[in-house]
């Protein structure tokens, strides 16, 4: 248990030290709410939902999508091509250890891409009770769960010369249809509606304004969770037979 803490704690630090990995889970979602909070004024056309707050939750999943998929995926295959997870394999640690700090620590990365863009919400005039910030912090929280595990099936599925690519893509459709930079209609949001970007927002809007969660979103969110993570433990052992 020593060994995957300190692994764990190695993660985060590094991660936390990462300059890119900072700038587009904190610094470049808290940007892009500042440039239109200033103009998102008014309510949702037939709805009495602020556009301020549709943008604050819109960006805040925006940085802890890039939090927990871009740099597990990305760093995963990194550490593959480096031969970093063959020497853990000659350690101490268990067998789990690796995978379960990459969890942990994604946790505990996404707690600034909230936070950070949810303080300057607050402070450029987002309304919130604070039940609501409390609610909206956990879906967004949990919700990357489906993310990290998304992340690590990337990054041990995917040819190591690829993985930035196929992340990149990934995370930017995903992201677009799943309403993460402006809202979905039409065919757009029916194509959305099967992807855990979208859940995950909408999700996290309907706890920040009241509204009666979906069953269908948490399962399809839960579904992808699931599913990603079986995913990432049958490529982990095949990876840990090569």
């Amino acid at each position: 248990m020593n060994a995957v803490i300190a692994l764990t704690r190695f993660e985060a630090t590094r991660a936390l030290r990462n300059r890119r990995v900072l700038f587009f889970t904190v610094l470049y979602p808290s940007l892009l709410f500042m440039l239109v909070s200033g103009s998102a004024k008014g309510d949702i056309d037939g709805t009495h939902i602020p556009w301020k707050t549709y943008f604050l939750i819109a960006y805040t999943s925006f940085g802890v999508i890039a939090a927990s998929l871009n740099n597990n995926a990305m760093r995963i295959a990194q550490e593959r091509k480096e031969g970093w997870i063959r020497q853990l394999r000659l350690t101490a640690s268990p067998s789990y250890g690796y995978v379960a700090s990459k969890v942990v620590a994604s946790l505990l990365i996404v707690l600034p891409a909230i936070l950070v863009t949810f303080a300057i919400g607050a402070a450029m005039g987002a309304k919130l009770e604070s039940t609501q910030w409390v609610t909206a912090f956990l879906a967004l929280w949990l919700g990357s769960l489906a993310f990290t595990a998304l992340g690590v099936a990337i990054g041990y599925g995917v040819p190591q010369d690829s993985a930035q690519m196929v992340t990149m893509i990934v995370f930017l459709a995903g992201s677009v249809l799943g309403g993460q930079f402006f809202q979905v209609t039409g065919v757009m949001q029916d194509i959305g509606k099967a992807l855990p970007t979208y859940w995950m927002r909408q999700i996290s809007m309907d706890a920040a304004t009241n509204i009666a969660i979906p069953a269908k979103g948490v399962l399809i969110l839960a579904a992808w969770t699931i599913g990603c993570a079986v995913v990432a433990a049958v490529l982990y052992a095949k990876r840990a037979e090569d």
